[in-house]
């Protein structure tokens, strides 16, 4: 960088104290997060605290000469006369504007093996018809045909996926042979309560391309058996442990993403439940932990359920991950705070759950809502889609609101965290993230020094 440059601080940096001393610094268009320690931070906080600030690069070799080029290469300061909000803006158009992309939320049925108490499902539908298999062949071949598809994800969801394998294996086939003939990448992963993924389910899951599971347990064995019963009653905890080990026995590449749905009266237990895991996964990358507060979804036991949010509940979910890492588990909601990371998949105009009776949703909460299903999948492909309805899901963003469009998180949240909330209550879907960032910005940094400390062993 030659000559002097001026500089003003990036509209997307923002700066929080950090609990051990110094400053944590975060930009979301680029997604950089920085631990700034003492007495450095107070320099950095003196050149940032001024979005309005002209910081001079004299370029006579200071200190603070060097400090802004540090800062510059991270993206927390851009040159005076950068226009970020064009970044943003193409940011987005990249995202809806991808042809060469599909994804696709496949339901093989809605019928499963638990009855949660939280559960917002009504397991009306059993296994997907075979004219809506041949309609997901039919799509996958088109969009190749008419778009360029370059990458096709999958993702099993249900009721639990594994009731109807059988489905899961015919399409993953199909799926794999496509993509192989063609030249596309494909991915695939599941969402399963984990009880029916025995070690010669999990390997031929591998073995189909689809090698990323998210798995729920809700505490030890006494709590979990309260919240995730099997149907008509009886344990799963155990089962799904045993699960959980003989995954960790193998040498497979996959990711398990271990999920606890917690709410003020199981909380106090999720430690033991790590304690646990912990010895399982003794420390394998393969292995994370994601927390979500319970909500109320929409089910049929919505006015019975002890629900988590606000400042207690991320409060309690930061603790959880706080805790997660003194037994080597490492925190699956990274991808969060990059550029895009808080983005809903029901936001993107090439995402599509397909269920089992054909009706194409965006979301795969509100499976019922008239606004959430845009079409319908018939045999020969064609999804048949109200694209009035397609704009409730991808249009209603950070271009409708210039709340949005001068927010710092603007980057990675687009405006669309959460769509079904714009549409069902009409108002601004600000992620957790963002609302409590300096908090999860300490988090984050910890988490990620922690990893670093653990490769370095």
């Amino acid at each position: 960088m030659g000559g002097k440059q001026t500089y003003r601080p990036s509209r997307f940096t923002v700066m929080a104290p950090h609990d051990a001393g110094g400053a944590v610094i975060y930009n979301s268009l680029r997604g950089s997060v920085f631990h700034v320690r003492e007495p450095l931070s107070e320099r950095v906080h003196e050149l940032l605290h001024n979005r309005s600030a002209r910081l001079a690069d004299e370029a006579d070799g200071s200190e603070r000469s060097r400090l802004l080029r540090a800062l510059a290469e991270r993206g927390y300061v851009v040159p005076e006369d950068h226009d970020e909000q064009a970044d943003a803006a193409r940011l987005r158009e990249t995202r809806v504007n991808r042809a060469d992309r599909l994804e696709l939320i496949l339901m093989p049925t809605e019928s499963c093996n638990f009855r949660c108490t939280y559960c917002y499902e009504d397991f009306a539908l059993g296994k997907m018809l075979t004219g809506v298999r041949e309609g997901v062949r039919e799509l996958v071949r088109r969009r190749y045909e008419q778009g360029g598809l370059r990458t096709l994800t999958v993702s099993w969801f249900g009721g639990e996926p594994l009731v109807a394998f059988d489905v899961i294996e015919e399409l993953s086939e199909y799926f794999i042979d496509f993509a192989e003939q063609h030249g596309i990448t494909y991915r695939a992963g599941m969402t399963t309560n984990g009880y029916l993924l025995t070690p010669d389910t999990a390997r031929r899951c591998i073995e189909l391309g689809i090698d990323r599971f998210q798995i729920t347990l809700d505490g030890p064995r006494h709590v979990h058996d309260e919240s995730r019963p099997l149907m008509g009653g009886g344990s799963s905890f155990d089962d799904i442990m045993a699960n959980l080990r003989g995954l960790a026995g193998t040498d497979a590449e996959f990711a398990a993403l271990l999920r606890t749905n917690f709410s003020p009266s199981n909380v106090g237990s999720v430690p033991e439940l790590l304690e646990e895991v912990g010895r399982i996964a003794e420390g394998d990358p393969r292995f994370s932990v994601i927390f979500r507060p319970v909500g109320q979804w929409g089910g049929a036991n919505d006015d019975s359920i002890e629900t988590a949010a606000g400042r207690d509940s991320e409060a309690a979910k930061l603790d959880l991950y706080h805790e997660a890492s003194c037994h080597d588990l490492t925190g699956g909601d990274t991808r969060t705070l990059k550029p895009g990371g808080s983005v809903c998949y029901a936001a993107n105009p090439w995402s599509f759950v397909v269920r089992p009776n054909g009706i194409v949703n965006k979301c795969t909460v509100a499976l019922r809502d008239v606004q959430n299903m845009v079409g319908r999948l018939t045999p020969d492909g064609d999804m048949h889609l109200d694209q009035e309805r397609m704009r409730l899901w991808t249009e209603n963003d950070e271009t409708k609101d210039a709340g949005c469009r001068s927010c710092f998180f603007r980057p990675s949240c687009q405006g669309a965290h959460c769509p079904l909330i714009r549409i069902q209550d009409g108002v601004r879907p600000c992620p957790p993230q963002k609302v409590w960032i300096g908090p999860n910005l300490r988090t984050y940094a910890d988490l990620v020094a922690q990893n670093r400390r653990a490769a370095d062993v």
